[in-house]
């Protein structure tokens, strides 16, 4: 009641602070709006206990994302590079520097494209291990080039033949603007994908994934989140890094995917528009070729690779005889070549006859 009365014939959004955290303004239009801070809790009080603060922070990829939620700053964010900060602050942890590092040959392969004319054409290798780790390793990126000539280019891509799924920018699949309109007598309108087909690359698929740019930074941020005290689940492997693109094929490397993804900006809204809108969290429409072939991959949420049951069984032996399994030491069980022959064998005939079917399981497994 005391800061109810405090309110009265003051000027229009004049705070008035109950308690530490806690304050109550009211609108131009007479509405009592109250703000409640996180330090208003005795526990969450950064001058009794900094460590609360300390400990929360962590779990932000970003200074702009904190102040957003936590400071109740509307206004943060406007231009803010997100993906900037995770990647300076952990570059160790994100990005594979060695040069001798490569992929595992068991590891499952994905890939994202991205198609362009003028801007670059960016297409994005990928490999998962058994755990779901995403290592972004391998990209074409080159502008101004025939479809023909950049599918020469992309067929000298290592690992292509393993490449599993082909996730594409959708918006290359229908006749629309961008396809080839005929020009002569018994020629028919072709689609982006169609004239790619014709060259010999016809793997690609649409995309059906979320499409929103806000999305897949929210996604990406969460795989970077809180890294002081876990590993990412998203890497990107990069020797060659520049200030600039660097065009071609780099069959090991992301240059300019780590390019893009650290000039990725919000869009900064003007004083007027934050008057009446929060803060937009929409990217900058620039510079996000690569970057959208990566949207392809993580929002298409692949499946881990499998690990094979003989190293699954190695690991599990190793373990229990207490040796490092990155030794190249093998067992060969018959309980493993005996689970292998099972997973390929008939499945048992039920034909509604449920004794039958149990002494045909137990006959099935004599042999173990």
């Amino acid at each position: 009641m005391q800061a109810l009365a405090a309110l009265k014939g003051r000027p229009p959004q004049t705070e008035i602070e109950i308690m530490r955290g806690l304050s109550l303004r009211r609108t131009s239009g007479g509405i009592l709006v109250g703000r409640l801070h996180y330090s208003a809790h005795p526990e969450r009080n950064p001058l009794i206990h900094p460590e609360w603060r300390e400990q929360e922070r962590r779990a932000y990829t970003s200074q702009a994302a904190w102040d957003r939620e936590q400071e109740i700053i509307d206004e943060a964010g406007g231009g803010e590079r997100v993906f900037a900060d995770p990647l300076l602050t952990h570059f160790d942890k994100i990005v594979i520097t060695s040069s001798t590092w490569r992929p595992n040959p068991g590891w499952k392969v994905v890939a994202g494209f991205d198609h362009g004319r003028a801007s670059p054409t960016a297409m994005i290798r990928a490999y998962i291990d058994d755990e779901g780790v995403l290592y972004f390793c391998g990209e074409y990126y080159q502008p101004r080039l025939e479809i023909w000539q950049h599918v020469e280019n992309l067929r000298t891509m290592a690992d292509l033949d393993r490449v599993t799924d082909f996730y594409a920018d959708p918006s290359i699949f229908p006749i629309n603007v961008h396809a080839n309109v005929p020009t002569r007598p018994g020629e028919r309108a072709k689609s982006v994908f169609d004239i790619y087909s014709e060259n010999g690359f016809g793997r690609l698929a649409p995309f059906y994934g979320d499409p929103s740019d806000v999305s897949f930074v929210h996604q990406l941020q969460m795989h970077w989140s809180n890294l002081p005290e876990r590993a990412p689940s998203v890497r990107i492997v990069c020797r060659n890094y520049a200030e600039t693109p660097q065009y071609g094929l780099h069959q090991w490397d992301c240059p300019n995917l780590m390019w893009e993804l650290m000039r990725s900006r919000r869009v900064q809204s003007t004083a007027q528009q934050l008057l009446t809108r929060n803060a937009s969290e929409a990217i900058v429409d620039k510079d996000n070729h690569a970057r959208d072939a990566m949207k392809y991959i993580l929002m298409s949420h692949p499946e881990p690779s499998q690990k094979s049951y003989r190293r699954r069984f190695d690991e599990c032996m190793a373990e229990v005889v207490g040796v490092n399994p990155t030794q190249g030491i093998t067992f060969t069980p018959r309980i493993v070549e005996a689970e292998q022959q099972v997973q390929v064998e008939e499945p048992v005939e039920y034909s509604g006859n449920i004794r039958h079917a149990l002494r045909e399981f137990e006959r099935r497994n004599q042999r173990w």
